[in-house]
């Protein structure tokens, strides 16, 4: 047997991202994909993982038990072995009653999945420093391989492999998305070619990879990804002609009521992910085979790529230019002028700008008179609601936020003014006098506040101005303070009282 070897290697920079304790380790992750000759394929994982705290057991993790998905029409789950090898070295195998087969959370509500099961192992034997191994190899009967497999996992992982062996006469494409971040960790690949058998094999070993940083608002491409790919699934979606899909359609068109086309996109997006119930099944369970418009429409229910598929089949029908993108399939494109914006199907929030970083600017300029309505508070009292949200704000909750930070924040930028007066009933003075705030971090931005009473008027002046959309970590302070302190008057209102 002849093998020629080729090994390259890439070292991801140790740089210490916030320690934060784990819960547990992986002492070993591995994945392995055989493509046959014949057609079919067959899929390899294994882990073992050490309990480091209690909390990893508990009902909000996900230790105690492991579930695997599989599709019985075209899919076999054979499980090699699953037993817990505790701290003093005993070895205690997983009983026969603590295997159960269901139906995956994933699967309710959507009768198309109704076939779709789930092996729920109910791990035995754990304790503190206990090794739960887990080993299954689930054959299915089709060869196409599509994943994206991150390298960065909810505890550090110490080994891990990952090996896809294939026909020689067959194109298998693989590369690790590249991250600006510098998260620590190596990786290290090899490609060999097996003249005996005529196939060939890649793998990747990765070494002490830490723990994903688990920070709000992180950029969506901080953890570095394995992709591999024998063929690109197809999503161009085939409008569907008969009557239920153009009900949708008109149904949908009823949204387009804004001047404003991003309005209007975000506005059936939402529908969507209001109406349309998602189930978040993997693609290889399915074939990587998504549904029809028709079908996701009629059910009122589909996977991340069938929502993506259906939402851009509608957005196209309502004149715009809409792809289905991303790197699972699950997002959707839609051109605007030159700018192409992205629609994630899963959750409503921010139309981001596809591609490279940019700081596009909401712009606000809010001006009028108009007479105050007043709460009635007790003891002669009153409340102006004059600080309410501005349209254009950035979509981040400081209250989510920690007082450090170790990755950049996702923002947006906005210039936005407000100059309004309110018309007060005769006899009212504000308590306490004007309201004055005013910060100002060059580079990042500034906020200004004023309220200000002359006779029956009330003059309020609100400014806030976020230069960028991508916060760094030595940032991260003086935007926190400056975006707290103007959602901090949010909260508030300008008290008043009869002279």
């Amino acid at each position: 047997m002849k093998k020629i070897l080729f090994i390259a290697a890439i070292l991801l920079p140790l740089c210490g991202l916030s320690a934060q304790q784990p819960d547990a380790v992986y002492k070993l992750l591995r994945y392995e994909w055989t493509i046959n000759a014949d057609g079919t394929s067959d899929y390899h994982y294994r882990h073992e993982v050490q309990i480091l705290r209690n909390r990893a057991l508990t009902a909000y993790a996900d230790k105690g038990e492991t579930f695997v998905i599989y599709n019985p029409d075209f899919e076999e789950l054979t499980v090699n072995e699953v037993y817990t090898l505790q701290a003093d070295g005993k070895r205690i195998d997983m009983p026969q009653n603590a295997f159960v087969y269901q139906l995956p959370e994933e699967c309710a509500d959507c009768g198309r999945f109704n076939h779709m099961r789930e092996l729920a192992m109910v791990h035995t034997g754990m304790e503190l420093g206990c090794v739960i191994v887990v080993d299954y190899t689930i054959h299915r009967q089709y060869n196409l391989l599509y994943e994206s497999l991150p390298l960065m996992r909810e505890c550090p992982v110490e080994k891990m492999e990952v090996a896809v062996t294939y026909p020689n006469n067959m194109d298998v494409q693989h590369d690790i998305t590249s991250s600006q971040y510098q998260l620590g960790g190596s990786i290290k690949s090899s490609l060999s070619t097996n003249t005996a058998d005529d196939t060939r094999k890649f793998e990747y070993t990765v070494m002490n990879m830490p723990q994903a940083p688990r920070e709000p608002y992180m950029p969506a491409d901080i953890i570095p990804t394995l992709r591999i790919f024998n063929g690109t699934p197809e999503h161009t979606p085939a409008f569907n002609q008969d009557i239920v899909f153009n009900e949708a359609s008109d149904d949908m068109g009823r949204l387009i009521a804004s001047p404003n086309p991003k309005e209007n996109i975000a506005a059936i997006r939402d529908y969507v992910v209001d109406n349309i119930h998602l189930n978040d099944i993997h693609p290889s369970h399915l074939g990587y085979v998504h549904s029809t418009p028709f079908e996701v429409w009629a059910t009122g229910c589909g996977t991340a790529t069938d929502k993506a598929v259906f939402l851009a089949a509608v957005l196209n029908r309502e004149g715009f230019s809409a792809r289905v993108m991303g790197e699972n399939y699950d997002q959707v494109g839609v051109m605007i002028d030159t700018v192409e914006y992205l629609l994630d199907v899963r959750c409503k929030g921010p139309i981001e700008v596809n591609g490279e970083a940019k700081d596009e600017i909401t712009i606000l300029n809010a001006n009028g008179t108009f007479e105050a309505s007043l709460d009635t508070l007790e003891d002669g009292f009153f409340a102006l609601q004059a600080f309410t949200p501005l349209p254009g704000e950035p979509m981040v909750q400081t209250s989510y936020l920690t007082l450090t930070r170790t990755t950049p924040l996702v923002g947006s930028a906005c210039n936005l003014k407000s100059d309004v007066t309110y018309t007060l009933p005769k006899g009212l003075k504000m308590v306490g006098g004007k309201i004055e705030q005013s910060i100002d971090f060059p580079g990042i931005g500034s906020m200004k506040i004023s309220a200000k009473q002359s006779g029956k008027k009330i003059k309020v002046i609100r400014s806030l101005k976020i230069e960028k959309r991508i916060i760094s970590p030595e940032e991260y302070n003086n935007y926190r303070q400056l975006l707290a302190t103007w959602q901090s008057f949010e909260e508030r209102s300008i008290l008043l009282r009869a002279k």
